[in-house]
């Protein structure tokens, strides 16, 4: 997608991957051009990272950073208000992504 946000180089290439399998696994509420889009909300989430470096381990491989970045990810949300319907389709986009990278279930 010509205009999306850029994803960091310690994001990049997860998710320029996760870009290529999505279209093979697509969520079925995905809007490709909306500003809900799963492509969309994953370079938020990564972009957010890039602000965090969870020196304690890795976010993209550690279950345990995963879950610190995620809850961390949704209180900075939070403080926009954003209503809890986005919320859930934001949360359910980045679980689609760590589903991608294989790390097991929160």
């Amino acid at each position: 997608m010509g205009g999306e946000l850029r994803a960091s180089a310690r994001t990049g290439a997860s998710y320029a991957a996760f870009s290529v399998w999505l279209t093979k696994h697509p969520l079925e509420e995905d809007r490709a051009y909306g500003a809900l889009s799963v492509r969309y909300q994953v370079a938020r989430y990564c972009d957010y990272l890039e602000t965090n470096p969870w020196p304690a381990g890795d976010p993209l491989r550690d279950p345990v950073a995963r879950d610190g970045a995620v809850n961390a990810y949704d209180a900075y949300l939070d403080l926009f208000h954003t209503p809890t319907a986005t919320l859930r389709q934001i949360r359910r986009s980045v679980e689609h992504f760590y589903l991608f990278l294989g790390l097991p279930a929160r």
